[in-house]
């Protein structure tokens, strides 16, 4: 999927008092392709740490470097006391693995780039992420469930015809607001009003062409999802160590995690499960940066797309004034 969904939000960002900047990552729609020795690095299963870390790390210094020429040619204000200003930078779906790195080796940021975004990075969100993105095992009932991410016997054609519904229709879990594992739902509603249909399916053969890129699919996501889980947990566990190094670089940065009530299970599995981490971490006093929670009430994994309006009106509230930290049931 490409930045595109996020078109719709355009027209009321301004009324929200929002600034959207949007970014589509390498081999999708109009962005640069990867070189062969960079999708070299990923090659599935056989991915070797090194590579797949290398990869990744890649991939968010690239985002830095845009972020860092951004304040540098727009007027952006500066972070302010009132958690006003400066930049977010947000991660939907497995985008979050795009940019995770950026923290969890912050240390390893060009010190230019590092001082350059000091005064302006005050946020890296984690919107509705996979479980698989995180590198965490999957708990409770879901852990024997099929999982199409990991599905590497499906053809490209069988992917693309099975995952768009998949990822983009609405579930209801019984145990969303008791956060209980096992009160998750494997399947999405079943004969779904109009304003719960598929996103994907209410959406024009035109726009289904424009948001869906096979290509990407195929040479970037799922090589990349396929990589030992081991990778993603790296970067999971060293964006939560709290090392004195990375807390020093970009202090005011903060983390936001942003779930959807409607989602697939894959997604609240990596929303809850980033969650819990951060709380044994805070309580062995591992943990230094501030996160903060919020849930969009009635939404898929397409906010989005389905209401653009609200998901503007969102992320004002939960980006834009200052919240008591780490808000688990926080809902606008």
């Amino acid at each position: 999927m490409r930045s595109g969904l996020f078109g719709r939000m355009l027209p009321h960002a301004a009324a929200n008092g929002l600034r959207l900047v949007l970014l589509n990552r390498p081999e999708y729609t109009h962005s640069t392709l990867l070189s062969d020795d960079e999708l070299a690095m990923i090659c599935g299963a056989e991915t070797s740490f090194a590579a797949g870390r290398g990869f990744l790390r890649r991939r968010s210094i690239e985002i830095a470097l845009f972020m860092a020429w951004f304040v540098q040619a727009e007027p952006i204000p500066p972070i302010s006391d009132k958690d006003q200003g400066g930049l977010i930078l947000v991660g939907w779906s497995s985008g979050w693995a795009h940019i995770a790195p950026l923290l969890a080796y912050a240390d390893e940021v060009p010190a230019d780039v590092v001082q350059a975004l000091t005064p302006y990075f005050r946020g890296l969100c984690a919107f509705d992420p996979p479980c698989v993105a995180t590198g965490l095992p999957l708990k409770g009932i879901a852990q024997s469930w099929y999982r199409p991410v990991s599905d590497s016997s499906l053809t490209l054609a069988e992917f693309c015809g099975y995952f768009p519904k998949w990822v983009s229709s609405y579930y209801s879990h019984p145990g969303f607001h008791s956060r209980d594992y096992d009160g998750m739902s494997e399947t999405s509603i079943i004969d779904p009003p109009a304003d719960k249909r598929p996103t994907t399916e209410c959406m024009s053969l035109a726009d289904q062409a424009a948001t869906l890129c096979q290509g990407a699919i195929d040479r970037l996501e799922r090589p990349l999802f396929a990589m030992p889980a081991k990778i993603f947990l790296d970067v999971t566990q060293r964006l939560f160590d709290g090392s004195k190094e990375k807390a020093n670089v970009w202090p005011n940065c903060k983390i936001y995690v942003v779930s959807c009530e409607e989602t697939g299970w894959e997604a609240l599995q990596g929303c809850w499960q980033l969650e819990d981490l951060y709380l044994q971490k805070r309580e062995s006093g591992e943990f230094g940066r501030e996160l903060i929670t919020s849930a969009m009430p009635g939404c898929n994994h397409f906010p989005h797309w389905d209401k653009p309006e609200f998901t503007c009106e969102f992320f004002s509230r939960c980006f834009g004034k200052a919240q008591e930290t780490f808000h688990r049931d926080a809902r606008f």
